[in-house]
C-alpha cells in the first residue's frame, strides 16, 4: 500500500500565515513577553524565522497545518486566544528535533509545553485535557509495540498493513476487557 503525504514547504507555512486576516482588537502585544516567562521559554525571541524547525517537524510532515514556525510567528504577533485555543498545540510529539537543529537555542519544545501550561492555566481548553493525551500517548505506544512484535514474528506477510494493526487493536481492546 501506498503513503501518500501531504506536505508544503516552508514557504507554504508562512503563505498560511500571511492569508490569516489579523484583527488588531483581537492581539495580545504582552502575549511573547508573558509567555518567555514560562520555564524555558525565555530564548522565544531569538528566533529570525529560518524554518529548521519546521523542515525537521516528522508532524509537519503528515499534518501540514502544524508548523513551529508559524506558531512562533502567531506568539510574537500576539495571537493568545486563537493560538491557546488551537489543538496545533497538542500534535506535537515532543521529539525535541526542533529544538535540537535550532541555531538560535529557541528551544520550541519548551515553548510548546509553556503554551499548553497557559492553556490549561486560562481554560482554553478543559484541564483534563493533558492527562487524557497522556494516557492516549501510553495507548499508542503499545499498539506500536504490538505491531512491531507481531511484523517481526512473520515479517513476509501479505496481510495488508492496515488490516493487521486493526487486528492489534482488536486484540488490545480484548485485553483490556478481560
Amino acid at each position: 500500500m501506498q503513503q501518500v503525504r501531504r506536505t508544503l514547504s516552508h514557504e507554504s507555512h508562512y503563505a498560511l500565515l500571511a492569508m490569516e486576516k489579523l484583527h488588531i482588537q483581537d492581539l495580545d502585544p504582552r502575549f511573547p513577553d508573558e509567555l518567555a516567562q514560562e520555564p524555558g521559554c525565555q530564548h522565544l525571541r531569538r528566533c529570525f524565522s529560518c524554518g529548521i524547525c519546521t523542515a525537521t517537524c516528522p508532524v509537519s510532515v503528515i499534518e501540514p497545518t502544524f508548523s513551529p514556525s508559524r506558531i512562533l510567528r502567531q506568539i510574537l504577533c500576539g495571537m493568545r486566544t486563537e493560538l491557546l485555543a488551537s489543538p496545533a498545540l497538542w500534535y506535537c510529539l515532543s521529539c525535541a528535533r526542533c529544538s535540537f537543529q535550532c541555531p538560535q537555542d529557541v528551544r520550541f519544545l519548551d515553548i510548546i509545553q509553556g503554551l499548553r501550561h497557559l492553556a490549561v492555566r486560562e481554560g482554553a481548553v478543559n484541564s483534563e485535557l493533558p492527562e487524557r493525551l497522556r494516557q492516549g500517548e501510553v495507548l499508542l505506544q503499545e499498539v506500536r509495540r504490538r505491531l512491531i512484535d507481531r511484523l517481526m514474528a512473520h515479517p513476509v506477510q501479505e496481510e495488508d498493513l492496515a488490516s493487521l494493526l486493526a487486528d492489534v487493536v482488536k486484540d488490545l481492546k480484548t485485553v483490556e476487557q478481560a
